[in-house]
């Protein structure tokens, strides 16, 4: 939390003093769409090589696992690009109180999650100051800006974003029992994803959609109204459902008797699978065996409804978004489905048969 709090607060003195401008990513996106590609290659080149060729330097590791390493060359591009390592660690030594550097973590929760607000911000200032591309390419901002620009979407995308990364930090420990990255191992996918595709589509394409109208978004009170209403369902049903599950496997790490746990005012339900784990099957978990992600996916559509209005056509950037995300949790989810069957063997499919639908209940 403190990270994220002054991450924004170094921004925010540096473009007080003068040192940066803070139209800076608007201006500068082309650069740093290309020095993400280059960072998160050489990341990733180093994880081939030290954690993937030379894997038994770490197997004294405390995060070490038995399937790191690289183990055939023919397997080269799928390593490189899944990974080695599920969470590899560095200067052990220098940081004995949290393990060592958690490389994947950082990736995704310090770098990739703080960049997308922070560029939000620059955006909005785009919009502010009046940003514009000339003819021939070149970014042109107004010298003095113009609150009248910035209308209520802009402000409520900056701000909802804002809060989803803020609520992330809060409740980092829930998160990292609940979602189903823990389980991916780090390779290109994940470092490019994190650092060059999150930290830079996602800002792209809400506030970047945003700062590159002709005309200001203004006006829009109907889709603006829509757009919130989704986001704070979609919120909802995120926050509340990832909590469940978290504080259940609380209640069972901290020693609790599950005959005097309840869920929604009941007797909770679970598995207990031959393997040691408790697979929940009350509340929220009852509906369907993933419906944790229906938040993410309905906020994504509550925010690109609000990215449109009656002046300034259909928003197909915001669109691309929620293509790409329920794309990529579908698959993520599938993904985790073959997993637990393979981990959990004939109590997933105990566990199918008291829960039966995939995503949405009654239907899939």
């Amino acid at each position: 939390m403190a990270a994220y709090f002054l991450s924004h607060l170094s921004v925010v003195a540096a473009c007080y003093a003068g040192i940066l401008d803070p139209t800076f990513v608007w201006k500068q996106m082309g650069a740093l769409l290309t020095g993400a590609v280059l960072s998160t290659f050489v990341v990733c080149v180093w994880m081939y090589i030290d954690f993937g060729l030379l894997w038994k330097r770490h197997v004294n590791d405390p995060e070490f696992e038995e399937d790191w390493g690289v183990f055939t060359l023919k397997e080269m591009a799928t390593d490189f690009w899944m990974g080695v390592a599920r969470n590899p660690r560095c200067l052990h030594s220098l940081l004995p109180s949290t393990g060592g550097f958690d490389i994947k973590r950082f990736s995704n929760a310090r770098a990739g999650l703080t960049i997308w607000i922070i560029c939000n911000w620059s955006y909005m200032a785009a919009i502010y100051f009046g940003c514009r591309l000339e003819a021939g390419g070149e970014p042109v901002c107004e010298a003095t800006g113009d609150w009248g620009r910035i209308g209520y979407s802009a402000i409520f995308i900056s701000l909802a974003h804002w809060y989803y990364i803020f609520d992330y930090n809060w409740n980092e420990p829930a998160y990292l029992t609940t979602t189903d990255l823990r389980h991916d191992l780090y390779g290109y996918m994940l470092s490019y994803g994190c650092c060059g595709f999150l930290a830079w589509f996602y800002p792209i394409a809400f506030m970047g959609h945003l700062a590159g109208q002709k005309t200001p978004l203004t006006g829009n009170h109907l889709n603006f109204g829509l757009g919130v209403t989704l986001y704070i369902i979609g919120m909802f049903l995120f926050r509340v459902t990832n909590i469940e599950k978290h504080n259940f496997r609380s209640y069972i790490a901290d020693g609790g008797d599950l005959t005097q746990y309840k869920v929604w005012g009941k007797q909770v339900e679970y598995i207990r699978t031959e393997e040691g784990s408790y697979l929940l099957c009350s509340g929220y978990w009852a509906l369907a065996r993933h419906f944790n992600y229906i938040g993410d996916m309905v906020m994504c559509v509550g925010w690109t409804v609000a990215c449109g209005g009656p002046k300034h056509g259909f928003p197909f950037v915001p669109l691309s978004y929620v293509a790409y995300f329920w794309i990529m949790d579908l698959h993520r989810l599938w993904r985790d489905e073959e997993r637990c069957e393979a981990k959990y063997k004939k109590d997933w499919y105990a566990y199918k048969e008291k829960v039966p639908y995939f995503i949405l209940p009654g239907i899939f």
